[in-house]
């Protein structure tokens, strides 16, 4: 367990360089207040797909499953907040320094957000076939 903790920690901190870098036309105070942020965000929208997988999950051991959600929760938070919140800092970088127009920022935004449900989407059937598979 410590290992995969570890290799989460990596993640994460890959994951605030990673956002921070494509944020890069803000102040760093909004910088650090948009990765903090975003992180809970992320944070609670993967709490929120793994409540989902396990709520039909039936298991001996309730701290195994407790085990097997955090571990989810520690890789997941990160990698989903460093391919959206980096995408999506990136569009609002470049429209906050004109070099696209706002209507292209907010068709990048749509787009972004569309490819965010559909690795959620994918995410719900992976997640909750990984717990059945560790746990089953």
């Amino acid at each position: 367990m410590t290992v995969i903790k570890i290799i989460a920690f990596v993640i994460f901190i890959i994951a605030c360089v990673t956002i921070y870098h494509n944020t890069n036309s803000f102040e760093p105070k909004k910088r650090i207040l948009y990765i903090i942020i975003g992180m809970i965000v992320m944070y609670g929208i993967t709490s929120i797909i793994c409540a989902i997988d396990i709520n039909d999950i039936q298991v001996d051991n309730e701290q195994a499953i407790n085990d097997t959600v955090n571990v989810i929760k520690m890789i997941f938070t990160p990698i989903n907040s460093m391919v959206i919140l980096s995408s999506l800092g990136n569009t609002f970088g470049k429209a906050k320094d004109q070099e696209i127009t706002t209507e292209k920022a907010g068709r990048r935004t749509i787009i972004i957000l569309v490819a965010f449900i559909m690795i959620l989407i994918f995410e719900t059937n992976y997640i909750g076939d990984f717990i059945t598979r560790v746990l089953g």
